[in-house]
């Protein structure tokens, strides 16, 4: 089954904003590959189906997995599910610390580069985006998804990729926007089912930007201009919000795919 949407005028109109700004980001215009998911479980399975699409767009045997534990603090108690989730499709993996000061930024941005695929974790999206920005690894990044690597990640790994985030790291657990890599337009939610974070509705109509909100067990991808959704076991969409409307995308493209 096909998970783009070729024929819908909202979505199309989705792929000509993303396309515009990835020709800004990427000068030779190669198409890149984003896949992000709101959350979701690894445990018992919910996205292994997702991860099978992330494995399947580096179209290589055996590709070679990066996780980045960043917004995590670089504390991957409880990450373990991730990295058996790769390795059952038979992915290499590893993992870049970022909080290690003796890491330099040429370092960094080769491990980066040497990878096929880069998977963000959760966290803080705030602390994320510092360590990046002081550690060279924002740059090296955007170089990564400019040559072609398949981007991916969970909750602040899936907000990462856009203008802006939207998470709870402010002071007390507070909702705040944080400027993220820019390689996407939209200001993006992650989480979006649950009513904590259906704050981002309201919060959103003081941006100037429109609102991407991906909830648990839903992806959005970004695949050669193309947008799309895809769903783990238990369902999840993912939604477009301005000052007038919320739209449904993986409703969209399940009716175009019905259609086809």
């Amino acid at each position: 089954m096909n998970p783009y949407s070729r024929n819908s005028e909202s979505t199309s109109q989705a792929s000509r904003n993303i396309r515009q700004r990835s020709s800004i980001t990427n000068k030779e215009n190669v198409m890149g590959k984003i896949v992000a998911i709101g959350g979701g479980r690894y445990s018992d399975g919910e996205i292994i189906n997702i991860f099978e699409k992330i494995v399947s767009l580096a179209k290589k045997e055996n590709p070679k997995v990066l996780f980045l534990p960043t917004a995590g603090y670089d504390d991957i108690n409880g990450d373990e599910d991730i990295q058996r989730s790769f390795e059952k499709f038979g992915c290499q993996y590893d993992i870049l610390y970022l909080t290690d000061e003796k890491r330099t930024a040429d370092d960094i941005r080769s491990v980066i580069l040497g990878a096929d695929i880069i998977y963000v974790g959760g966290g803080d999206v705030r602390f994320m985006m510092e360590t990046w920005k002081k550690t060279g690894a924002d740059k090296a990044l955007v170089e990564a998804y400019n040559s072609g690597k398949v981007m991916s990640g969970y909750s602040a790994g899936a907000v990462c990729w856009f203008d802006v985030g939207y998470d709870d790291c402010g002071p007390d657990h507070s909702f705040m926007f944080c400027d993220c890599l820019g390689i996407l337009p939209y200001c993006a939610c992650p989480h979006y089912e649950s009513d904590h974070w259906q704050t981002f509705k309201k919060a959103i109509l003081t941006r100037t930007e429109q609102g991407l909100a991906v909830e648990n067990g839903a992806a959005l991808l970004f695949i050669d201009g193309m947008i799309g959704t895809i769903r783990g076991s238990d369902g999840g969409d993912v939604w477009i919000l301005d000052k007038n409307n919320e739209l449904n995308i993986s409703e969209i493209v399940d009716k175009m795919n019905r259609n086809a």
